[in-house]
């Protein structure tokens, strides 16, 4: 038998034994002193924001809104003569352009809200008036002196009455709906009927 050995792969001769692969210098022997990755990044959820919850919504500013609004159209209304009706879009109009309320997509989602309900009140309310006093004003014109006499004018005037007064009943339990809604944070939207959104939260 032959003492011809035959050589490692590689040329020259071996000065001694092999080093493991990526056991030279620069690279590292062991894991990583902070986990996964290199050494000087951070692990996974490092960050310290991250997870966390999103701030409570301003219940106070969007109650506010609806409650303005519902106070004005109907207390305003009993105490000066009807014309809180026409006025329940201030104070919603004031809590949406407030500088505080102005980045708060919640606040200014319920103060929309009770914004385009309170311009409806008022446009209904005018609606109203017009059909009371227009109602008396044909029925004088076109009614002859028997039927003056008569309680004819009763039938027109407490069918515009009753019809207002239904939609009025309904826009007040909407507006106690909303409110209570704001309170809760909870996001909620009037009937198109009820508030036609004329102003866009945006």
């Amino acid at each position: 038998m032959s003492d011809y050995h035959q050589p490692g792969y590689g040329y020259g001769p071996q000065s001694g034994p092999q080093q493991p692969y990526g056991g030279g210098p620069g690279w590292q022997s062991g894991p990583p002193p902070n986990g996964y990755g290199y050494p000087s990044a951070p692990g996974y959820g490092a960050d310290p924001g991250y997870g966390t919850p999103p701030p409570p919504p301003s219940t106070s500013a969007a109650m506010w809104a609806h409650l303005g609004a519902l106070l004005t159209v109907t207390a305003g209304s009993m105490m000066c003569c009807g014309l809180g009706a026409f006025a329940g879009w201030i104070g919603p109009m004031s809590v949406r352009g407030s500088e505080r309320n102005k980045h708060d997509r919640y606040v200014r989602h319920h103060a929309t809200e009770a914004l385009n309900f309170g311009i409806t009140q008022a446009l209904m309310a005018v609606l109203g008036a017009v059909l009371y006093f227009g109602t008396m004003l044909v029925y004088g014109l076109v009614a002859d002196e028997a039927q003056r006499a008569s309680a004819g004018l009763a039938i027109p005037m407490l069918t515009v009455i009753a019809i207002m007064g239904a939609y009025g009943i309904s826009g007040v339990v909407c507006a106690i709906i909303a409110t209570v809604k704001a309170t809760r944070g909870e996001w909620w939207s009037y009937p198109r009927l009820i508030a036609w959104p004329m102003v866009k939260a945006a």
